[in-house]
C-alpha cells in the first residue's frame, strides 16, 4: 500500500525556505567576516597613522631640542584616546615610555620587518591592539636621563628606533559586535518574512494545478470529446498535451468499441433472422429434409456469424494497435470458388448468372479471415443489388480480383459514399450497402490491399488490387 500522500505545496515551500536559509546564512556569514576584516583593517591603518605621527613628533622634538623627552610625556592627539601605552627605543635604549608600558609584551620585530601588529592585554585585562614600528631617528636624537657622553655617542651611532604603541580596542570590538547584531537581526527578519511569504507565493504559483485538477474532474467516459484548454504556463503545456493525447486515444477506443458493437449487431442480425426463420418454418411445416442436411445449413449460418465476429474483433485490435496481422500465403483461387459455392443458393433465388474467370494457383500474402471478409462482401454486395436475371462478371488473377454487376440506379456521387457505414441511397431505389463495403475497405487497408469502386456505363466494378499502381 502507498504511504500517506505528501503535499506538493509543503515540499516546495520546505525546499524554497531551506534554499533561502542556506543562501542567506552563507551570504550573511561571508558579509560578517568581510565587515569584521574591513573594520579591523581600518583600525590597524588608523593605528599605523598614529604611530607614524608619534614618530614624526619625536623626530621634530629632538631636532628642535637636545634635551631628553620626559618619560611621562604623552602627545596631545593621544591624550583623549583612553588607555594608551607607548614607548620608543633607540639603539637598544628606552628613550620615551608611558606609564607601565614596560610591563607589556611588545611584539618583536625581525631584522627584515618594518612593522608588526599584535593583540594583547594589560594587567587590568583591557584588550589592546599594539603596533611595533621601525623608523629612522635624527642624528642628534637625545639619550635617556642619566646617560654619559659615551652613551650619547653610542646612541648617535645607531639612529634607527623602534616605536611601540598600544591602544584600547574595545571600541573596535563593540562596533564589530554591533554590526553582528544588526546583520543577525536582519537575517532573522528575512527568515521570518520568507517563512510567511513562501507558502502564500507557492500556493498562488500552484493555483493553475488546482484549476487543471478541477477541469480533469469534468472529463470521463461520458464526455470523451472534451479536452483540456491550452495554457501559457510552460511547465503545464507538456502535461496538458499528453493528457489530451490520452483523451484522444480513449475517445478512439470508445468509438471503436461502439462501432464494433454496432457492426456486430448489424451484421449478425441477418444471419440470426435466417437461423430463426429456418428453425420456425421447419418446426411448423416440417419439410422432411434429412437432419444432417438441415444441421449443415444451420452450421453454415453459424460459421458465417463466427467469421464475421472474428473479423470484426481482429480489425478492432489491429486499428487500436493492440495486434499486428501475421500475413501468410492465401490460395485466392480456392477461396473464390468457396465463396461462389457459399452464395450459390442466393444466385439461384435471384436468377442471376455468374461468369467467373479464375486463374489457377493464385496466391496472395494476406490474412485468411480478413481476405474472406473483403472478397465475400464484394461478391455478396453484387448478388444482393444486381438486377434480377442479370449477369455478374467475376475475375481472379495474380494481380487483382474484381466483380462487376449492372447498377442502373447508381451515380458517380453514390460511388463516393458507398463505403460509408450504413449508407442508403433511397427507400425506393433499394440500394443499401450496409456495413459490408465499409468493413471490406477497412479489412483491405489492414492487409495493404487497395479496394476500388468504379462506375462505368451503368455497371459497378468492385476490385481489389494486390499492388498499388
Amino acid at each position: 500500500m502507498f504511504g500517506r500522500a505528501t503535499s506538493l505545496r509543503f515540499r516546495t515551500t520546505l525546499l524554497v525556505i531551506a534554499a533561502i536559509v542556506l543562501v542567506l546564512g552563507t551570504a550573511t556569514l561571508a558579509i560578517d567576516i568581510r565587515v569584521d576584516n574591513e573594520v579591523a583593517q581600518r583600525a590597524d591603518t588608523n593605528l599605523l597613522e598614529r604611530a607614524q605621527a608619534l614618530a614624526d613628533i619625536y623626530n621634530s622634538q629632538t631636532q628642535a631640542s637636545t634635551q631628553a623627552l620626559p618619560s611621562y610625556w604623552i602627545p596631545s592627539f593621544l591624550a583623549d584616546d583612553g588607555t594608551v601605552y607607548f614607548q620608543i627605543d633607540c639603539g637598544g635604549r628606552r628613550v620615551v615610555s608611558s606609564s607601565q608600558a614596560a610591563l607589556l609584551a611588545w611584539p618583536a620585530l625581525q631584522p627584515a620587518q618594518s612593522m608588526a601588529f599584535v593583540d594583547m592585554a594589560d594587567r587590568q585585562g583591557t584588550a589592546l591592539r599594539a603596533i611595533a614600528l621601525r623608523f629612522s631617528a635624527n642624528a642628534n636624537a637625545p639619550h635617556g636621563v642619566g646617560d654619559t657622553n659615551a652613551d650619547v655617542a653610542s646612541a648617535l651611532g645607531a639612529p634607527e628606533c623602534v616605536l611601540g604603541l598600544a591602544v584600547d580596542r574595545s571600541e573596535v570590538v563593540d562596533f564589530q559586535q554591533s554590526m553582528d547584531r544588526i546583520e543577525f537581526g536582519a537575517v532573522v527578519l528575512g527568515f521570518l518574512a520568507v517563512a510567511v511569504l513562501t507558502p502564500l507565493l507557492v500556493t498562488r504559483s500552484l493555483h493553475p494545478l488546482s484549476g487543471l485538477a478541477r477541469a480533469m474532474e469534468t472529463i470521463g467516459p461520458d464526455t470523451p470529446s472534451m479536452r483540456l484548454a491550452d495554457t501559457r504556463i510552460r511547465e503545464l503545456v507538456p502535461l496538458i498535451t499528453h493528457f489530451n493525447e490520452v483523451l484522444s486515444r480513449m475517445e478512439e477506443g470508445l468509438l471503436r468499441e461502439r462501432q464494433f458493437a454496432s457492426s456486430a449487431a448489424h451484421e449478425l442480425r441477418t444471419p440470426l433472422s435466417e437461423l430463426r426463420t429456418a428453425i420456425e418454418v421447419e418446426m411448423r411445416y416440417p419439410s422432411g429434409r434429412d437432419v444432417n442436411e438441415l444441421l449443415a445449413d444451420i452450421g453454415e449460418i453459424g460459421q458465417n456469424m463466427e467469421r464475421m465476429v472474428t473479423a470484426l474483433l481482429l480489425l478492432t485490435r489491429v486499428e487500436a494497435g493492440i495486434e499486428r496481422l501475421a500475413l501468410q500465403r492465401v490460395d485466392v483461387s480456392a477461396l473464390t470458388k468457396t465463396l461462389i459455392g457459399r452464395h450459390r443458393l442466393r444466385l439461384q433465388e435471384r436468377s442471376l448468372k455468374l461468369a467467373a474467370q479464375i486463374d489457377a494457383q493464385v496466391t496472395w500474402m494476406a490474412d485468411p479471415t480478413l481476405l474472406d471478409v473483403v472478397l465475400g462482401n464484394l461478391l455478396g454486395n453484387a448478388i444482393a443489388y444486381a438486377p434480377a436475371g442479370s449477369t455478374i462478371q467475376l475475375q481472379c488473377t495474380a494481380n487483382g480480383w474484381s466483380v462487376s454487376n449492372a447498377a442502373p440506379d447508381l451515380t458517380a456521387e453514390d460511388i463516393a459514399r458507398m463505403q460509408q457505414r450504413f449508407w442508403r441511397k433511397g427507400k425506393e431505389a433499394g440500394v443499401h450497402t450496409g456495413l459490408g463495403l465499409s468493413l471490406a475497405a477497412s479489412a483491405a487497408r489492414a492487409q495493404s490491399l487497395r479496394m476500388e469502386l468504379v462506375l462505368h456505363e451503368g455497371n459497378l466494378l468492385a476490385r481489389v488490387l494486390v499492388r498499388f499502381s
